[in-house]
């Protein structure tokens, strides 16, 4: 049997990378999905690889109707929400010094703050179903590399999602609603937006070289983790981040 046979999930930032190879997995797994993003033409890309399971939603994170919209849309077309993976969010490579305060209002507005109240919108239908909450967080909001490889205000808004986690633990509990996150090293296919490129052969061998699996991370690998954490398997886990990275804050962080 499928480890999400008969569940419904809600995922956001699903139209590339971590957020769409968590889909298409979902899906495998026997689950029911809609994802959830800004971007249309992603979200149909995707829904396309798996249209008997996989539908979308467009929504702007930062936007409460957006998020209120998008959770309406999983009752009325499956009745219920078992997991909600909290994947989208904003990425910035660039030095504090250089960060504008605009950039930083961006970062903890869209990586923290809208996170935050996404779930607390998301709790009634949770906690009818007894459901749970995956938070994709990041290596760089626990470990921190000397320099801090531009990822300051990054990582500090990820390190937010990771307390939050443990601290609303203990509340969602009594309600019979589990959280975990899951804090990816780098992955391949989640710089869409050109951002930062790692395809280069030197960036590549750097990776290698501080990752003791020797590789970057796939999309593949963070969606098994975060079904792992989404299933009855983890049914006595919550409160927790855990890292899937390769070993890279091991040996680099």
């Amino acid at each position: 049997m499928c480890r999400l046979e008969g569940k419904v999930a809600l995922i956001t930032g699903a139209g590339t990378g971590i957020g769409k190879g968590t889909a298409l997995l979902f899906a495998r797994e026997g689950a029911k999905v809609v994802i959830a993003a800004r971007r249309e033409g992603p979200l149909r890309e995707t829904c396309a690889l798996a249209p008997d399971s996989i539908s979308y939603v467009r929504m702007d994170l930062t936007s409460r109707d957006d998020r209120a919209n998008a959770l309406q849309t999983v009752i009325d077309r499956h009745g219920r929400l078992d997991v909600l993976v909290s994947n989208a969010g904003a990425q910035l490579w660039k030095s504090f010094a250089e960060t504008g305060d605009e950039e930083i209002e961006e970062i903890y507005r869209t990586n923290l703050a809208a996170t935050v109240r996404f779930i607390k919108q998301a709790v009634p239908w949770l906690e009818a179903s007894k459901g749970n909450i995956v938070i994709v967080s990041s290596t760089a909001g626990r470990y921190t590399l000397s320099p801090s490889q531009l990822l300051s205000v990054y990582g500090a808004s990820k390190a937010g999602l990771n307390q939050f986690t443990r601290s609303v633990a203990p509340e969602l509990g009594p309600m019979g609603i589990r959280i975990n996150a899951v804090a990816p090293g780098l992955t391949r296919g989640e710089y869409a937006d050109g951002s930062r490129s790692f395809d280069d052969a030197e960036t590549l061998a750097w990776v290698r070289s501080v990752t003791p699996l020797g590789r970057m991370g796939e999309p593949e690998d963070i969606a098994r983790v975060i079904a792992f954490m989404a299933s009855d398997q983890a049914a006595w886990v919550t409160g927790q981040v855990l890292d899937a990275s390769g070993g890279w804050q091991i040996a680099g962080g």
